[in-house]
């Protein structure tokens, strides 16, 4: 990374330094013998992106990391649906919800950050009316 320092008499030094290791804790300028002052404004950090893949390019399938979104549409709401029922299994086989905390449905995250994007409302899930329209996520 490139560090610049500037002097009072109107100097400027650059320091080419690892990002690892950081900037010099101390420059003296060459002019006038004071000590260098870091140049923020003209420091803002360089990072070559030449070798990155431009992700407009890159297929959706391959940027979603969520394990529901591979295959096709029947094959994600089969498996969503296979990890309901599992879900409602284990509260069964455990007694029930136990403790303050109870969890009534397990929405898929393409469908959780869906619903925030489509309706532009953040408090989506929060909304018992908005819980009632999806019963196929209910785990109780």
């Amino acid at each position: 990374m490139i560090y610049t320092f500037q002097c009072e008499c109107g100097y400027y030094r650059q320091i080419t330094a690892s990002i690892a290791v950081g900037p010099p804790p101390r420059v003296a300028c060459v002019k006038c013998g004071k000590t260098m002052d870091r140049d923020w404004k003209n420091d803002a950090p360089f990072i070559d992106t030449s070798g990155c893949k431009d992700h407009d390019f890159i297929p959706h399938q391959k940027r979603v990391a969520s394990g529901y979104d591979r295959g096709s549409e029947q094959g994600m709401e089969a498996g969503f649906q296979r990890d309901i029922q599992a879900r409602r299994k284990e509260i069964r086989d455990a007694g029930g919800q136990t403790g303050s905390f109870r969890q009534t449905h397990k929405v898929p995250t393409h469908l959780f950050h869906g619903k925030i994007k489509e309706t532009g409302d953040k408090n989506y899930w929060n909304d018992p009316k908005n819980l009632a329209k999806h019963n196929s996520c209910k785990v109780e």
